[in-house]
């Protein structure tokens, strides 16, 4: 009994010495990612706080790449100079002149004539504001100097990062560029030349052809003829003198 009592103690004792194994003193801290404009410095230093301000522990940016600058947005601004008319206009409210002509030997009758020239939409050239971003990559080496003469370099493994970014951004004048809305682009009083009369072939398919009144024209095709004057080679012209 008394032996049974003596290893039951033993057993006791040795299993209060059971070894415990410990965290380490230092876990990786995760990367940062930062988009609100610190410098690779700042993000490492950032990586050091809270800390113990008599641990004299340093941090350096390392391994930096510095990536290309990219447009992520443009902004439209100001106009530029005037605008003008995108699209084939339409004319309407057509005055006639007297100023009758013809184009070569062709029995069609023109004038000159004023009109309102209407484009279906309207264009106009645009200052721009383009924002760019620069996406910086790098480690961040965490360390301090120990020893009467700083003698020891101090590098923990667990305060190592790497994968770290940080976004710089600038904002600069970008390339004028063209602003196309749906409005209508009248123009007041244009000069135009207007077909105002055609020969065409009659049905027989002969010579000379019929009168046919064009673009609000209601005056006399063979009077307007006349006056354009000319000599019409093909001779399909009726009317003429």
């Amino acid at each position: 009994m008394k032996m049974r009592a003596a290893l039951a103690s033993t057993a006791i004792i040795f299993a209060s010495f059971v070894p415990v194994l410990n965290a380490p003193a230092w876990a990786n801290p995760d990367p940062i990612q930062d988009t609100s404009g610190m410098s690779p410095q700042e993000v490492c230093d950032l990586q050091l706080k809270p800390n113990n301000p008599n641990s004299d522990f340093q941090a350096e940016p390392v391994e930096v790449v510095v990536g290309d600058w990219v447009i992520v947005s443009t902004e439209i601004g100001d106009a530029i100079g005037e605008a003008y008319g995108v699209g084939t206009p339409t004319f309407s409210d057509v005055f006639l002149g007297n100023s009758y002509f013809r184009n070569g030997g062709s029995p069609n009758v023109w004038a000159l004539a004023t009109a309102t020239e209407t484009f279906p939409q309207t264009g106009q050239m645009h200052e721009t504001e383009v924002t760019q971003q620069q996406t910086s990559t790098f480690g961040c080496h965490v360390f301090k100097f120990n020893g009467p003469d700083d003698q020891h370099l101090v590098e923990p493994e667990g305060l190592q990062t790497v994968g770290n970014s940080a976004v710089e951004e600038q904002v600069l004048p970008g390339d004028p560029q063209e602003v196309i809305t749906e409005d209508d682009y009248i123009i007041e009083g244009q000069t135009v030349k207007a077909l105002i009369c055609i020969s065409p072939n009659n049905a027989t398919k002969g010579k000379p052809g019929t009168w046919t009144q064009k673009h609000g024209f209601t005056g006399s095709c063979a009077e307007a003829s006349l006056a354009a004057g000319g000599i019409v080679p093909s001779g399909n012209a009726p009317d003429l003198p």
